[in-house]
């Protein structure tokens, strides 16, 4: 372990490890054109990180009535599957130096707001079952981020004290999600879709891809 006492780095999944955004825009945008409707960036921002029960209401919302709850989920999950099983899901940069660099030096664990079946299939794709200690999805907890309740509930599972762990995020709701959990948060913001300033100005340390997260960690451990 490394010294002052950081014990755990959790890290989010959609946007951060892989460079899933781009896929959800393109398989809801197919969805909406569908019907002859458009689904914007800002439809795509206002998700990021948020649970499967929040992105499927919008989605029902948006499109107002013409596909049913249950369609729309089962639709979008498949398709999402179906991309990383095909490669066309890519790392992020730095993601896989970064993931083992932290399972070298700390328990690691993962919190998103992403279904059981798509981590699984992240996991899956990128062989990184041997690197997480444990994985949650936001499905199985009272609140998505930005309530705090998934980084709880893995720091609870992995055994560390939130002054002992580091959440590492690319999204606004999930910045907002570690800090409220108590933990230290490393942002990484992706740059197209950039968290609003009020969130990102919370994370501890801003950095722009996870090739340096090394560095963010020992700013962290100084502090």
């Amino acid at each position: 372990m490394a010294n002052r006492g950081l014990q755990a780095v959790i890290f989010d999944l959609d946007g951060l490890l892989v460079d899933s955004e781009p896929v959800w825009f393109r398989v809801r945008t197919e969805m909406f054109q569908r019907f002859g409707l458009e689904w914007t960036d800002d439809d795509q921002k206002a998700l990021m990180g948020r649970s499967t029960a929040t992105w499927i209401d919008y989605v029902a919302r948006k499109l107002e009535g013409r596909l049913q709850a249950r369609e729309i989920e089962r639709e979008t999950l498949n398709a999402m599957v179906s991309q990383y099983r095909t490669g066309n899901v890519v790392l992020m940069p730095g993601a896989q130096n970064a993931l083992e660099y932290c399972a070298a030096h700390f328990v690691v664990g993962l919190g998103s707001g992403s279904p059981r079946e798509l981590i699984d299939a992240a996991i899956e794709a990128n062989q990184w079952s041997g690197l997480f200690r444990f994985m949650l999805s936001s499905d199985t907890v009272s609140h998505g981020k930005p309530a705090p309740d998934v980084y709880e509930a893995v720091m609870k599972k992995l055994g560390v004290a939130a002054a002992a762990t580091v959440v590492v995020e690319d999204s606004g709701s999930g910045i907002l999600a570690g800090k409220a959990a108590g933990a230290a948060v490393i942002a990484v913001p992706n740059t197209q879709l950039m968290p609003p300033p009020e969130a990102l100005q919370k994370a501890d340390v801003i950095i722009p891809s996870l090739s340096s997260i090394d560095h963010a960690i020992q700013t962290i451990e100084r502090t």
